[in-house]
């Protein structure tokens, strides 16, 4: 039995770096800030890495809730890509950037892990909020790093008549 055990480490020792290489998207969801998985859980989430994220509801205006996502998030070494930024009255998206020498397990070749936060409004102070990881393609520095706003239109013009 001692050789199994010898084994076993040996293999252990040398796939340990392998291992340390990229972590468990749920592990990493599980490690954000608590302001920012406050009143979250668990949840399959077909198209993200893992599959798998976090949902629930929280209080408050959209802007109100990105602002606490901002702080949180940017405490714990996450970088706002405010490029892929949008907020409007139906809510926000927005992705960040994991904390340098942070590695998603299960992102694609050519790509980018980031996590992304998602709410929607469903009533006045009521946001779903939802948050998980993506593989995006990566930013090139030369795109310009500027926030999205939701635009009002000013005025449509539609037909009185079709024929």
């Amino acid at each position: 039995m001692p050789s199994r055990r010898v084994a076993a480490i040996a293999i252990a020792v040398a796939l340990g770096p392998l291992a340390a290489l990229a972590a468990a998207p749920a592990a990493l969801l599980n490690q954000l800030p608590a302001a920012s998985r406050q009143a979250l859980a668990p949840m399959f989430m077909a198209n993200a890495i893992g599959q798998t994220g976090l949902n629930g509801q929280r209080a408050g205006t959209p802007e109100q809730l990105l602002t606490q996502l901002r702080q949180s998030l940017s405490q714990a070494g996450y970088a706002e890509q405010p490029i892929r930024t949008t907020i409007g009255a139906w809510g926000f998206s927005a992705t960040w950037a994991a904390p340098k020498g942070t590695s998603v397990d299960g992102t694609a070749s050519g790509q980018e892990a980031v996590l992304v936060t998602q709410a929607t409004a469903l009533a006045p102070g009521k946001l779903n909020l939802n948050l998980r990881f993506e593989g995006v393609a990566p930013l090139k520095s030369s795109q310009p790093q500027t926030e999205q706003k939701e635009s009002q239109p000013t005025g449509l013009s539609l037909p009185k008549r079709l024929f």
